[in-house]
């Protein structure tokens, strides 16, 4: 039986997806750089026996944990954005994962 020769196009297209991941990765930092990090909640204060609750930002800054008080509004217009990076970090993590597997595969051809 003659020798096949070896068709290298699975492994361009294969390199292809992982050079676009790449660029995919780049553009997602990007644009969660942009994005304000934290989630949203509520803080309770008890005062002159009456409790107040208000909206507030909740991240990390180091080894701690920091509250931003905000407005009504101003929350209003945080939560779509703190959705959407959260979806962008989701979608982030996806492609470092195809990152690391497409690399696997082309170390070994």
């Amino acid at each position: 039986m003659p020798a096949r020769k070896k068709d290298d196009s699975v492994f361009k297209m294969l390199q292809a997806e992982q050079e676009r991941c790449v660029r995919v990765v780049e553009k997602i930092r990007g644009e969660i750089e942009k994005l304000p990090k934290g989630s949203l909640g509520q803080r309770k204060v008890k005062s002159a026996d009456k409790e107040y609750i208000y909206p507030c930002l909740r991240y990390r800054k180091g080894s701690s944990v920091l509250f931003e008080h905000l407005s009504a509004e101003k929350a209003e217009e945080l939560k779509p954005l703190l959705e959407k990076r959260k979806k962008l970090a989701s979608d982030l993590k996806v492609n470092k994962r195809r990152i690391v597997t497409l690399n696997s595969i082309l170390q070994k051809g």
